[in-house]
């Protein structure tokens, strides 16, 4: 039988492995190892937006009818939440 680490063992690794490189490696290779951190995470800035735009956008338009009232109530709700929190925020 196959030993499978789950997902959480997985990633406590990867921060150890991370933290570990980070003390022993030198500064080049962290440089390096850096820079494709800050690259890749603007990639995933950018792709995620357009992955959920277009997983929504076809789910919206399969609705028929209600699309308009159903994307109204959304976004109305989305706005109360952010005002909701941002006072929420201001306050305390």
């Amino acid at each position: 039988m196959k030993f499978r680490f789950g997902l959480l063992p997985r990633v406590v690794l990867a921060i150890g492995l991370g933290v570990g490189c980070g003390f022993f490696f030198p500064e080049w290779a962290t440089r390096i190892a850096l820079t494709f951190n800050d690259i890749f995470g603007q990639f995933l800035s950018f792709v995620i937006p357009l992955l959920i735009l277009g997983l929504v956008a076809p789910g919206i338009a399969d609705l028929g009818k209600n699309a308009g009232w159903l994307l109204a109530v959304t976004a109305a709700l989305a706005y109360a939440f952010t005002l909701f929190s941002g006072f929420g925020t201001y306050l305390v």
